[in-house]
């Protein structure tokens, strides 16, 4: 489904052209073709290698690890969907891999590209709101409508934390690092697949969680704790457009506004490109360490390592 929204957003980034598309299922590609025009529908993977520099990858998040591996063996570039894999240590190998190669991976977390979201990260960093002692991020969808979705088919690693969970686990890792002390992890489970789960984070001197649902709606908002006063960012907190600094003295309160173009996959396509151009194997937006740590907290939730189901 993301798909789809990749044409029209990379269409506003200079340096790049879309010649070639490959889906499994060969009409999905050929529908995609037919938005773009002139774009070449691939028989194989194999086949799309060799008339490309860099590819997307946008299927199922088991199948990421295979088309990573392959594309950075074959010298392309590679701008993967989130969750980039599912396991630390093939997050490790694949960044190693793309160095060795001399190839860019980066993982296409969108709100990590979002100006306003790093403006907000700046700032927190900068101490405006004092220490960090706690972060809350949310976010849920209530998709039990249709449940023919792979989001709630276990054997396709379906669920709310791996469909969700790199998003709010995103300002925790930006701010608090990958050194965290303990992590717990709650979860409703249905047939095999977590319709809601939330994560406590323990660091040396600051607690974080998160929750992520679809089948349990909650505030999508995101509020980070601290010495001097608090920011909140609204829901949808991941599509960042809109933040506030609030004190206990309210006349010091501060509002940001900023603009949201299109979908949002154009601010991680441009930096994409940046990394490609100005050979920077890792960027400063969403570093491969925190890429790391974000699979390796999934790989604790395979694994059902202090798990708790609610």
């Amino acid at each position: 489904r993301i798909a789809r929204r990749f044409p029209s957003e990379a269409n506003v980034v200079s340096g790049l052209q879309i010649v070639a598309a490959f889906d499994a299922n060969r009409s999905a590609a050929q529908e995609l073709s037919a938005c773009i025009g002139q774009c070449k529908v691939c028989a194989s993977a194999a086949e799309l290698y060799p008339i490309v520099d860099a590819v997307y990858i946008a299927t199922p998040h088991l199948s990421h690890y295979q088309y990573i591996k392959e594309a950075v063996n074959a010298g392309r570039h590679v701008l993967v969907e989130t969750p980039m894999v599912l396991e630390g240590s093939q997050a490790k190998e694949l960044f190693e891999l793309a160095e060795k190669k001399g190839v860019i991976l980066m993982e296409a977390n969108k709100t990590a590209h979002c100006p306003a979201f790093n403006h907000l990260m700046v700032m927190i960093k900068s101490g405006v709101i004092g220490d960090v002692v706690d972060i809350e991020a949310s976010e849920s969808k209530l998709w039990t409508s249709n449940m023919s979705l792979r989001e709630f088919d276990a054997s396709q690693a379906g669920g709310s934390f791996y469909e969700l969970g790199s998003y709010t686990l995103l300002p925790i890792i930006k701010l608090m690092g990958c050194k965290y002390d303990n992590l717990d992890l709650y979860s409703r489970m249905e047939n095999g697949v977590d319709m809601f789960t939330r994560g406590v984070l323990r660091y040396p001197h600051a607690t974080c969680s998160f929750k992520v649902g679809m089948g349990v709606k909650t505030e999508g908002s995101l509020v980070i704790s601290g010495t001097k006063g608090y920011a909140y960012v609204p829901a949808p907190w991941w599509k960042t457009d809109y933040f506030e600094l609030r004190y206990e003295d309210q006349n010091k309160n501060q509002k940001y506004f900023y603009k949201w173009d299109g979908e949002g996959l154009r601010y991680e396509i441009q930096e994409f490109v940046s990394c490609i151009v100005n050979r920077r194997f890792s960027t400063s937006r969403l570093r491969r360490r925190e890429s790391v740590c974000m699979a390796e907290i999934m790989q604790s939730f395979t694994e059902r390592k202090n798990f708790f189901e609610i």
